[in-house]
């Protein structure tokens, strides 16, 4: 099992530069997608129904996902990561509604309520310490197994 956990946290520099591209997006996305909603209020109809951007986050997420897995060249690569990072961030702004809206009852009005924006600060930092933290836990580990090689 520890093996199995070492050979998915052992990455190249490629795939690290993958992460901090998909973070970007991520943290770009959600930016945006929170300062329009906050800004505009403005919903998007079709035939009555409202089109959340969760909708949109989840089809740009699955297209990179499958772009992910069909490529092996940088290019193609960087631009899934980036694709899953923005899908990732309309998903995510849109955890409020989420939590809030899942059922509608005669007592209860659905109000779409987000985290006060300490909340939100206080996520992104969480998110990118626990980057560096994996990141670094890579660093230690190849330095790890490079030593134990050298030594040999």
């Amino acid at each position: 099992m520890v093996d199995f956990l070492k050979n998915i946290f052992t990455h190249r520099q490629e795939r690290n530069q993958l992460l901090y591209i998909l973070l970007s997006f991520f943290l770009g996305s959600f930016a945006v997608a929170r300062l329009v909603s906050v800004l505009t209020g403005k919903s998007i109809y079709f035939r009555g129904y409202q089109i959340h951007h969760f909708y949109f986050g989840m089809l740009v997420l699955s297209i990179g996902g499958i772009i992910g897995l069909l490529s092996k060249n940088k290019r193609p690569l960087r631009f899934a990561g980036a694709l899953m990072g923005v899908g990732i961030g309309l998903f995510a702004d849109e955890i409020g509604l989420l939590l809030n809206c899942t059922t509608q009852s005669s007592y209860r009005n659905c109000v779409y309520q987000f985290p006060d924006y300490m909340d939100i600060i206080g996520t992104i930092v969480l998110a990118i310490i626990l980057l560096v933290a994996l990141v670094g836990f890579i660093e230690v580990s190849r330095n790890k197994r490079n030593n134990k090689i050298a030594g040999e």
